[in-house]
């Protein structure tokens, strides 16, 4: 059985609802969570404020990651190496 208390992550659908109402003010509060349009995905839903977070998070250190790689790779290169 699923609980019907927990409030959900994305809310798609909503522009033709009562939620229409977050179009003016950018977001709303749902069930006491807070949520925001985010106009960068597909069809633009309204995303929970703690999950937005958590994806920019990652994303953030997943940038950071890939940049001290690449940072590694490339510590042991001179001007010499490449004229080889």
């Amino acid at each position: 059985m699923t609980d019907l208390t927990k409030t959900p992550e994305r809310i798609y659908g909503w522009r033709d609802s009562q939620l229409s109402i977050a179009r003016f003010y950018g977001g709303l509060r749902y069930n006491g969570h807070c949520y925001v349009i985010a106009f960068d995905e597909e069809g633009e839903p309204l995303v929970r404020m703690d999950v937005l977070a958590a994806e920019t998070k990652a994303k953030r250190d997943a940038a950071k990651k890939e940049k001290q790689a690449a940072a590694a790779t490339q510590q042991g290169l001179t001007f010499e190496d490449m004229e080889k």
